[in-house]
């Protein structure tokens, strides 16, 4: 009980100051991390993370966000724009999986070779919601927050399947496990399908309900949130891969609002709400973002709780050295070597390089690895991946402000470089 109204409090005084904190660059996830570390160590709290209601709090928050995400990117946008984002996900993103893995293997010596493909393979994802103060940050060119946002919202989406083969590969050679790997590989292709059919299915039916006047506009911004439960317990259940499903299902569901949005017209007795955000179906995901974001803030209070509030000194010398290397090398010099020949700016290409914080994705990867494998072996993914994703929580929180202010002052607002 003690845990609930520490989180309870603590969201609520995030709420209440938001706005103050945010202009000292202190975030949510800065806010729910400390009340959550405060908890265990001052209150005697402490959430258990194997037990089953925080498993299943940190599979839904997962499945929601990757399926938020997912159904979010807006395709046109990304059609015209395509080169950034791509070379970001396509070159930046494997490159950064390859070193964290040959990094890993010089800083933890003597670990399996899955086990640290789990680590690097976890911390490779990034968290826009870390740096929000950059891309929320109307003075700053929009093509840059939203090159950002993309990538963000689509790598740990990418990273899924790949986490998800090292787990199981890893729990094979640690004996937790004793399935034959092709079977994750089946799950992942068997998640893949069922989530696009599902996604564009329900997107389609949910748009023709609205237009032909069967559904009432206000409560269908409750159904997104209900497809992404759905789709990944059903996926589940049918032993697919239910997050590889939960992104898939999003990227069908938002091609297909938007492609039959674009096809149906809007009939006469649709009020003026409902045509105004018809075009684009604009708010058909903010219930589903903002029950996210609550889960989310869940699962930072937990990550303190349960993650940094339980940290011993095993391995945490050697986690520290690979989380400064996780947040700076092993980022910046993937996304420098993906855009050459882009002749971007130096300052945007070290801005977009630094702006690669840890967030949600790495925690929950991590919390289900240490469900996994347990052990030693469980343990040592948890203790790197909280040290880095904890040090990430600071400094790409307090530094998103003053960056946000000096990349402001060299670029103007309607600033597009030729090479985008």
């Amino acid at each position: 009980m003690s845990s609930v109204l520490g989180f309870v409090v603590a969201t609520l005084v995030w709420v209440v100051f938001s706005r103050k904190l945010a202009s000292w660059s202190v975030t949510a996830p800065i806010v729910l991390t400390f009340a959550g570390f405060v908890a265990a160590h001052a209150l005697g709290a402490g959430a258990n993370i194997d037990s089953e209601s925080t498993r299943r709090l940190i599979e839904l928050t997962l499945a929601v966000v990757l399926f938020c995400d997912a159904s979010s990117i807006a395709l046109g946008w990304f059609r015209r724009s395509w080169q950034f984002p791509l070379r970001l996900l396509g070159i930046g993103l494997p490159l950064t999986i390859v070193a964290g893995v040959v990094v890993a293997a010089v800083v933890l010596p003597g670990q399996d070779f899955w086990i640290l493909a789990i680590i690097a393979a976890a911390l490779a994802p990034t968290d826009a919601a870390l740096g929000v103060s950059i891309i929320e940050n109307d003075r700053i060119p929009l093509w840059f927050r939203q090159v950002i946002n993309v990538e963000s919202g689509l790598n740990d989406g990418l990273a899924t399947p790949i986490v998800s083969f090292c787990i199981a590969a890893a729990a094979t050679v640690v004996g937790v496990s004793h399935r034959p790997v092709a079977d994750a590989v089946l799950e992942i292709l068997l998640g893949v399908v069922l989530g696009l059919v599902i996604g564009a299915a329900t997107g389609i039916l949910l748009v023709w309900a609205k237009r032909r006047g069967f559904a009432q506009p206000s409560i269908v911004a409750v159904a997104p949130l209900v497809v992404a439960a759905v789709t990944y317990v059903l996926v589940v259940q049918v032993h697919g891969n239910g997050f590889v499903a939960a992104f898939v299902c999003g990227v069908g569901f938002g091609s297909a609002t938007r492609s039959a949005a674009s096809r149906w017209p809007v009939p006469a007795q649709c009020s003026a709400a409902t045509e105004a955000g018809a075009g684009h179906e604009a708010g058909m995901l903010d219930y589903a973002h903002l029950t996210a974001s609550l889960l989310g803030f869940a699962v930072w209070f937990v990550f303190g709780e349960s993650v940094l509030g339980a940290l011993t000194t095993d391995h945490l010398g050697q986690a520290v050295v690979y989380a400064v290397l996780s947040l700076t090398v092993l980022r910046m010099v993937p996304v420098a070597l993906s855009l050459i020949g882009m002749h971007l700016p130096w300052d945007t290409v070290a801005l977009a390089g630094w702006l690669g914080p840890r967030g949600l994705a790495s925690i929950i990867f991590a919390m289900l690895a240490d469900d996994a494998l347990g052990g030693s072996a469980g343990s040592l993914v948890l203790t790197v991946v909280g040290t880095t994703v904890g040090l990430s929580v600071l400094a790409h929180g307090l530094s998103a402000g003053p960056l946000a202010s000096w990349y402001a002052g060299r670029h103007p607002v309607d600033e597009v470089p030729a090479g985008v």
